[in-house]
């Protein structure tokens, strides 16, 4: 009975990389009917050129974004096919490495939500800026998102990093 607690508890361990994907996603949500309050649609082209070539900005990281979600989606596979491929005695063995990596994929995870209630908030600003066309204010809230925006990609990158990690500690396992 401890042997199966302990192999359940790891390959719980394994599966909590799961979340961490999911929640790493752009547009903060995956596959979940969770609505958000429609934004009204902003006419990016009555903006000053300088506010357009922000979101320009921030369209190309969102196709980063994206790109870097894919990859997250296609590693978190791979590491949920190698975990079900383990042994009991190599689930045990490689507990203890996969939950620092796990830890440090929740922290990551933790990090990209707080950094996106930030950019929320800077979003309802630009907006409240932009409606009353204080151009420079909105400029401000735009650089600020495209900050928030840029450090959360680097968090996301962080987990594709921790990922392959932990797919070259379970890949060589899984084979044995």
């Amino acid at each position: 009975m401890k042997r199966y607690l302990h192999a359940l508890l790891t390959f719980t361990a394994l599966a909590l990389a799961i979340p961490a994907v999911a929640s790493a996603h752009p547009d903060g949500h995956h596959h979940h009917n969770h609505q958000q309050p429609a934004r009204p649609n902003i006419d990016w082209s009555a903006m000053p050129a300088d506010i357009q070539a922000l979101k320009t900005q921030l369209d190309q990281i969102k196709t980063e974004q994206k790109s870097l979600f894919q990859q997250m989606k296609s590693q978190n596979e791979q590491i949920r096919e190698a975990g079900k491929a383990l042994s009991k005695d190599k689930r045990k063995s490689l507990k203890q490495p996969a939950k620092q990596l796990i830890e440090k994929m929740k922290a990551s995870k933790e990090a990209i939500r707080e950094m996106r209630d930030l950019k929320r908030e800077s979003w309802s600003s630009f907006h409240e800026n932009a409606e009353k066309k204080q151009w420079a204010a909105a400029k401000t809230d735009m650089e600020t998102i495209v900050k928030q925006k840029r450090q959360i990609i680097e968090k996301q990158q962080n987990i594709v990093r921790l990922q392959k990690q932990l797919i070259t500690l379970i890949g060589p396992s899984a084979q044995s």
